[in-house]
This record gives structure tokens, sequence and C-alpha cells, in this order.
């Protein structure tokens, strides 16, 4: 994967997060935005060693709404937020 591909999967990463987030504080679990994150995952993030830790943080999440609970959803929130600030910090490191 080229670095602005690269680049462009975390832009859309982030925006996933941002909406599942937003999902997480409303009571909600999106299962399709869960699958469009394990399709980017898998679809090549994983594979790429700079992304190890936000590859980890994204199998909390996913572990997180295994058993989607209300009491939970404030886990799936914080799991978004600490996502997206690796994927600013790689984005930075990669522009």
């Amino acid at each position: 994967m080229t670095t602005e591909e690269l680049l462009r999967q975390l832009r859309q990463l982030k925006r996933t997060l941002e909406q599942l987030g937003s999902e997480f504080a409303q009571g909600h679990v999106d299962g399709p935005l869960l699958a469009e994150i394990d399709r980017m995952v898998d679809g090549g993030l994983a594979h790429d060693p700079r992304l190890a830790e936000l590859c980890m943080i994204l199998e909390q999440l996913r572990e997180t709404t295994l058993t989607p609970r209300p009491e939970l959803y404030s886990d799936g929130i914080r799991h978004c937020r600490h996502a997206k600030a690796v994927i600013e910090e790689r984005m930075a490191e990669l522009a």
C-alpha cells in the first residue's frame, strides 16, 4: 500500500470511528460501521507495522462490542477517541 493509499484509508477510518462514537453516545451499536472497520483492517491496515498500536485498539473496540451492553458504550467511545488520536499521529508522521 502506498503512502497516499494509507492516508486515504486512515482518513476514512477516522470518519467511521467518529460516526461509531456518535452511535455509542446515543446508546446504539452500528453493525455496518463495525463491519466497515473490520473490512479496512483486514484489507491491509493490519499488515502495516506502523499501525500495530492502532490495530490493537481496534481489536479492543471489537471485543467491547461482542456482547453489546449499555454499560460498555463508554468504553467504546473511549476506544474510538484513542484510535482517532493514534490515526492523527500516524497521518502527521506520513504527511
